[in-house]
């Protein structure tokens, strides 16, 4: 277990490096041209091996958090688990805001106003359980003085909750399909920007102490208000009513 966890984290490394840089070349090109679809495909690409990725380490640390993180034992095994699961918790929640919110920013351009397509099951449930699992990150956070547990939280019940309502909201105002795109897109960026400074932030900012929640939490605080502002100016630019 210990050397598949070993490979994936680089593998994880590696696509997490590619997918800071591709966010911003979408953002940047102009909106439905050649670049922009395919350097947002190649995005999407990685996203989902980052996701996936990201995944199944949490998911092996959970299941032997001693045998994968023994080696950092400063205090009794049980103190261990317990501080190691719930991180590694965290991190598989990440992987989750991940995966939504960037299949959703897919998912609606392919259907545009035919929201009918976006009810399936097997579509809603992830967003489901985005929204419904926060509430149980926030309880972490208070009980456990976790700060990146509270604020995901809860912005996982928040944009999992939105994206229902987008998907089962009965009447579409024109164009809105393009706001939620920018709004998903968004999202996904503020998992992968907080994943890559919750992973190598404990190792970059360890001698800040407290301090160093400020750049895990920065991601989730600027990509909200960039995706408000962003979405308010594409509302004139594309119309939307």
């Amino acid at each position: 277990m210990t050397v598949i966890h070993s490979t994936l984290l680089v593998l994880h490394i590696l696509l997490g490096s590619g997918a800071l840089v591709l966010f911003w070349i979408p953002i940047f090109t102009e909106k439905g041209k050649l670049n922009h679809r395919k350097f947002g495909k190649y995005y999407k690409n990685i996203m989902y091996g980052i996701a996936a990725s990201g995944a199944v380490m949490s998911i092996i640390v959970l299941m032997n958090p001693l045998e994968i993180k023994g080696h950092l034992s400063r205090s009794s095994p049980d103190e261990l688990v317990q501080s190691v699961r719930i991180f590694w918790a965290f991190l598989l929640y990440l992987s989750l805001l991940s995966y939504t919110t960037t299949r959703h920013a897919i998912a609606v351009l392919n259907a545009r106003n035919e929201r009918e397509k976006l009810r399936k099951l097997n579509y809603v449930l992830p967003i489901a359980m985005l929204a419904l699992i926060g509430p149980y990150f926030l309880y972490l956070g208070i009980e456990y003085n976790r700060t990146l547990h509270t604020v995901f939280g809860i912005l996982g019940t928040i944009v999992g909750a939105d994206m229902l309502r987008y998907c089962y909201r009965k009447r579409s105002k024109q164009r809105e399909w393009v706001i939620e795109h920018l709004g998903a897109m968004l999202g996904s960026g503020i998992g992968a920007y907080t994943a890559f400074l919750a992973f190598g932030g404990r190792v970059l900012f360890a001698n800040l102490g407290e301090w160093q929640m400020v750049f895990w939490i920065a991601p989730g605080v600027i990509g909200s208000i960039a995706s408000y502002l962003l979405s308010k100016k594409y509302k004139k630019v594309f119309s939307v009513a």
